[in-house]
């Protein structure tokens, strides 16, 4: 019966939890990044709250206007 596909709510859910997973360990890693040199700190802390928030990059680009 594993073969039964999901309903779409279900497979939405799963996918924002992912996406929410996904963009806690970018910033995580971000954090990280801004000690070591090696890690693009800043982009991968970006990318994170693109993934969280994404209207805060409208009104972060609105302040750089």
């Amino acid at each position: 019966m594993e073969n039964e596909k999901k309903p779409l709510w279900e497979e939405i859910v799963d996918f924002t939890k992912s996406k929410n997973k996904l963009a806690v360990a970018l910033i995580a890693l971000g954090l990280i990044g801004l000690v070591l040199p090696i890690l693009p700190g800043l982009l991968l802390i970006a990318v994170g709250i693109y993934l969280l928030k994404p209207e805060w990059v409208d009104k972060i680009k609105e302040l750089f206007k």
